[in-house]
């Protein structure tokens, strides 16, 4: 190789201009000490293995997590890392050398039907929803109306969630309780916290009343709307359903 080629083979490594060389630089030095850094972790983002670095903040079940150069992290997407699963809620739009993002800590797996009567789950962000205030003007005076009974749900926007609407009605509780709560969806905020169809949503749901058509041992809302309580009435149905499994691949149910 003459010293044209090395030239050129040293331009193309280092960058034809000075941002180019700081850009490749900047690279250079986080493969090389990054690996080093207690922040560098090994984690699942959507079920496909990723090295990355997780940043702690102020807020426990809040993580900045920045991908290797290159690399990207999903706006919604869902990160399995210490044996907990995080969402995906903001990205940085500026992946010059990396990608960042913040992930907060899922405490729910939300289940629902469709209209093609499959059952879909996914892991979500419940929290408190008082903080969503109803009001109205009464002469000089504003008076509001504390939401007691609300909570907020922040889920991965993808083409199951994007069907969710109002009157779409969701079993939400503690697992081990011995009455379920019942929420109608009220708020589908669908555009807050989504860009160029990535992202997520944040719903607002109101407590309800549960019905008979409500699974509560499985969770799952206006199940039985779906699948009869006894097959031998639907004569359509010629088997067992068992509602203790579930295909966790498929979401589907399962038929003994």
């Amino acid at each position: 190789m003459n010293a044209w080629d090395l030239y050129r083979q040293r331009i193309i490594n280092q960058g034809t201009t000075k941002r180019g060389a700081t850009i490749h630089r900047e690279i250079h030095n986080i493969y090389k000490r990054l690996p080093e850094n207690p922040s560098y972790t090994h984690v699942t983002i959507d079920e496909i293995d990723q090295d990355v670095a997780v940043i702690n903040s102020d807020n426990l079940n809040e993580k900045t997590i920045i991908s290797m150069p290159g690399e990207d992290i999903k706006h919604g997407g869902l990160v399995y890392w210490m044996d907990n699963h995080w969402l995906v809620t903001e990205r940085d739009a500026n992946t010059t050398i990396y990608t960042r993002a913040k992930m907060v800590q899922c405490n729910y797996i939300l289940k629902w039907i469709d209209d093609d009567h499959v059952i879909h789950q996914q892991w979500c962000i419940v929290e408190d929803g008082t903080k969503y205030l109803t009001g109205e003007f009464e002469s000089r005076n504003f008076e509001a109306t504390r939401g007691d009974s609300r909570i907020a749900v922040t889920i991965a926007r993808n083409e199951c969630t994007a069907k969710l609407n109002r009157e779409n009605r969701f079993i939400i509780d503690d697992p081990d309780s011995e009455i379920k709560l019942a929420y109608l969806l009220t708020k589908p905020l669908k555009l807050g916290w989504s860009y160029n169809n990535e992202g997520v949503y944040k719903f607002v749901l109101q407590e309800v009343t549960a019905t008979d058509n409500d699974n509560l041992e499985l969770s799952i809302a206006d199940y039985y709307k779906h699948f009869p309580r006894n097959p031998a009435q639907d004569p359509s149905v010629h088997i067992v359903i068992d509602p203790d499994r579930l295909d966790e691949d498929t979401g589907k149910e399962v038929w003994l």
